[in-house]
């Protein structure tokens, strides 16, 4: 489509014309032509012009000066240099031909009689007329596009079309690079040789792409080009439009019409944000009543069936709460959950891609899951946390500085119960946090005392199940009190093993066994009564629980 050096020595004006240097580069495109009247003529091009002169303005230059002008011709990116000899310049200096076959720069000599017009006024016929006929073919092209996204055709629809038009296969790919569709299972099997971010086709397309060089699997590892097109929308949300030069490569008008197609897949992704946020808004209303148990039995199977969700049989409600690596959180966040930028849509695509008909939505900065369950199953527990751990290194592949702490609520033998259980989560994501840290699946089932211990609100009331012995140790004034708190929790934890519990504080056996002598002679404490024991390490998970309520 496009017009080039080589078409303008097609024309009739041009045929005793004679290729003086740059032969193998006469595929340069023509985008204009001017005649040369002065030899600062450099400083008013723009490139791919044609130039036509009888060197007249230059004609005092010396070889050095010739080569430098001929050099500034060709970093300006001029398609070519017509030279026709001139009473005043009967020959054309050997220097500027090889200086422009040096630099690329295709030089043809036209005999004198040919006067300028005749080959002006043709070359700008011919850029004018495949200007049309582009303009022409973007109509075309437009209007088809348009025409499906009015339509409301699917994004199948599109790259079929797409493919129909360049003659080359097309697939749409997510943001995670999953195929969503694809005109050829062929195309998206392969590996990423090289990535080019910078190519001669760049200018061709307004939207942002880049070229790799890919090997395809299928294809007895045959080596193959693609095109692709991150294509964003709202929140940042994108989705990447590949093309194979598998049949040809792409020319001009194939970019025209790649264009049309990634506007037409952006406002199709467009339209479907829109309706996915008022579908996910009427969702979290439905949830959220259903959780509080706000909604008669009637209503609430009527509007379920109205949204496709599957309600019959038993459930347990699964949280999931999103925070970062070092991330000062407030009590009232916590107690909340925290979600920032993205990371909510990278939880929710890994939720779907494993649970893909769970009922699912947001409450209070939590991801709200309601996991079906067979109440027959005795694994069902432990299925779940087998398939949240696969959902959860999913998340991590991708953003590995996210933490999701989850929380796992009792079984509710039918949905009108399924309060109990959004409570049950609740608590086992609050407790869990102090028994098992901010990234851990706890159960409500696994908290033991503290399912006891989160029925008291009042802080003060807590405090009395501390037994006197521990009170001490609080109560004790030395600087090193700290040190021996911990060495306390830890020599439980290790089942009175003065050794174990040194090697996990990293102090030597001995200090471990003073420090376990100095708690003694400070509290009185009788490491062999196992009641007293089990008190006391009840007491240090309240004081867990009441330091965590003053972050």
């Amino acid at each position: 489509m496009e017009f080039r050096v080589k078409d303008v020595l097609n024309l009739s004006s041009l045929k005793e014309s004679v290729v003086l240097s740059g032969e193998q580069y006469l595929h340069k495109v023509v985008k204009g032509s001017t005649i040369m009247e002065a030899p600062d003529i450099t400083d008013w091009l723009k490139g791919g012009e044609l130039i036509l002169t009888s060197l007249y303005p230059i004609r005092f230059f010396n070889e050095q000066e010739q080569k430098q002008f001929i050099a500034k011709l060709a970093e300006k990116e001029v398609s070519a240099l017509v030279i026709k000899n001139h009473r005043f310049v009967k020959e054309i200096p050997q220097s500027i031909i090889d200086e422009a076959e040096k630099c690329k720069l295709p030089i043809i000599q036209i005999p004198k009689e040919v006067p300028y017009v005749d080959v002006l006024y043709p070359v700008m016929e011919e850029i004018l007329n495949t200007q049309v006929k582009k303009l022409q073919y973007y109509k075309e092209i437009h209007d088809q596009f348009t025409a499906l996204s009015l339509a409301d055709e699917s994004q199948e629809k599109i790259i079929e079309t797409l493919e129909n038009l360049i003659g080359n296969p097309v697939a749409l790919f997510d943001r995670n690079f999953f195929c969503i569709a694809t005109t050829l299972p062929g195309l998206t099997d392969f590996k990423i040789v090289e990535k080019n971010y910078y190519f001669d086709e760049t200018e061709k397309m307004k939207f942002p792409h880049y070229r790799q060089i890919v090997r395809y699997t299928e294809q007895k590892e045959k080596i193959g080009h693609q095109i692709v097109v991150p294509i964003e929308t709202i929140n940042h949300i994108k989705t990447y439009l590949l093309i194979g030069e598998m049949n040809k490569p792409l020319e001009e008008l194939d970019f025209i019409a790649i264009e049309n197609a990634a506007t037409s897949l952006s406002l199709e992704l467009v339209k479907k944000f829109a309706v996915a946020e008022v579908d996910k808004r009427f969702k979290n209303d439905l949830l959220e009543q259903l959780i509080e148990g706000k909604l008669p039995s009637n209503i609430l199977y009527q509007d379920a069936n109205l949204i496709g969700w599957d309600i019959e049989g038993a459930f347990a409600v699964v949280l999931f709460k999103i925070s970062k690596k070092n991330e000062l959180i407030s009590s009232k966040q916590v107690k909340r959950g925290i979600s920032n930028g993205n990371e909510e849509i990278l939880l929710h695509e890994a939720i779907h891609q494993y649970l893909p008909n769970m009922i699912m939505g947001s409450k209070s900065g939590l991801k709200v899951v309601l996991w079906k369950v067979n109440i027959e199953d005795p694994e069902w527990l432990v299925k779940i946390k087998v398939k949240v751990s696969s959902i959860l290194d999913l998340v991590k592949k991708q953003a590995n500085e996210i933490i999701i702490q989850v929380g796992i609520g009792t079984l509710s033998e039918n949905i009108n119960s399924i309060s109990e259980s959004y409570i049950k989560a609740q608590d086992a994501l609050e407790f869990g946090e102090v028994l098992n840290g901010r990234e851990f699946v706890t159960s409500y089932s696994e908290l033991g005392v503290f399912r006891m211990l989160g029925k008291f609100t009042n802080s003060e009331e807590l405090k009395t199940f501390i037994p006197p012995s521990l009170q001490m140790l609080l109560n004790y004034q030395q600087a090193n009190k700290t040190d021996l708190l911990t060495t306390l929790k830890v020599f439980l934890q290790c089942n009175q093993n003065a050794t174990k519990a040194s090697q996990l504080l990293f102090i030597h056996h001995k200090t471990a066994v003073y420090r376990i002598e100095r708690i003694k002679e400070i509290t009185g404490m009788n490491f062999e009564d196992a009641e007293e024991m089990l008190l006391v390490q009840i007491g240090l998970k309240i004081i867990e629980l009441l330091e965590r309520e003053k972050i």
